[in-house]
Formats: structure tokens, sequence, C-alpha cells
């Protein structure tokens, strides 16, 4: 039987368990998803069951998406460019990580036809997704990307990725 979590920190809310066994059972597949909630001294010993073979993969919610990316042994590009990870799983005796809030933020705004080519966007606040959803700003040609957080480091380190970045006061 496969087995997949989901990491986080708090956890307990999240319905990706119930979401994704709905879907393993209604496709008769040998799997389950659970979610485990961690602190940051558990994320090695976590990863390293994928390694192992124990878990066959992890998505990552807050507060993880760049602390487990030490522990990887390679990043995709996109995983890369945003410095944030979601998605854990094996390949080739490598353990990977992805990013798939990038495109699903992509998809989102396509779906609802809202274009944002050379607009002014302005996010507020610096949480877990928002390297991910800069990142398909700027893949989708917004013009500016302005970014006020409560705490200015967690938005100052954002700017350390994207030099670009308008971070203006709370």
């Amino acid at each position: 039987m496969k087995k997949y979590l989901v990491i986080g920190n708090p956890i307990e809310h999240s319905l990706s368990p119930k979401l994704h066994n709905h879907w393993i059972k209604k496709n008769n597949i040998d799997a389950v998803y659970e979610k485990k909630q961690l602190n940051e001294n558990d994320i090695e010993d976590t990863i390293l069951k994928v390694r192992n073979g124990e878990i066959d993969g992890i998505n990552v919610t807050v507060p993880f998406k760049k602390s487990v990316i030490p522990y990887l042994d390679q990043l995709t590009p996109l995983a890369n460019e945003a410095q944030s990870v979601n998605t854990i799983y094996k390949e080739k005796n490598k353990v990977i990580g992805h990013n798939t809030d990038i495109g699903g933020f992509e998809l989102g705004l396509k779906r609802i036809n809202y274009n944002v080519k050379n607009k002014k966007v302005f996010i507020l606040g610096a949480g877990g997704v928002v390297s991910s959803i800069i990142l398909a700003l700027k893949k989708m040609g917004a013009s500016k990307i302005i970014l006020s957080n409560r705490t200015k480091e967690k938005a100052e380190d954002l700017k350390k990725i994207y030099s670009d970045l308008e971070i203006i006061d709370w």
C-alpha cells in the first residue's frame, strides 16, 4: 500500500486527507493519505522516510514550504525559482521538491478570465504561498507587484528572491 502525507503546523484543519482518500477509494488505488503535524525538528526524519520508501509522497503546507528545501536532493525549476516546495516525491533515487501552487494560481486566474498582464498587483500578507503567487504573477506579465506585510522582515525576505518587488508599510 502506498502512503502519502500532508505535513504542516497546524494541520488539524486540513481537508486534504478527506479529498485525496475519496479519490483513492473511488479509483481503487491501494493507498492512504494522512495528515501529520510536525515541528521543525521532525522535517529531516519525515523526508528520510520518503528516501527509504516508507512514504511515497508528501504535500507540504505552512510553515514548512521553505524549511524542507535543505533536506531535498533536487528542486524542480519552478520550486527553485520560488524557493518554495509544496510537493515531495522520489524519482530515480532522488528526493525531489516541486511546486504546484504556481500553476494552480495561474489556472485559477485563467478560469475566471482574469488577465494580470501589464497590471499592478497589490498583495496583502507574506504567508507560505505568496512566493509562488509572486512568481505566477511575474510569469503572467504583471507590470508591478507591491507587497505589504505585518512583519516587514518576511516581506524583505521575499525581496531577496524577487528584487523588483516593491514593499510598502502595513
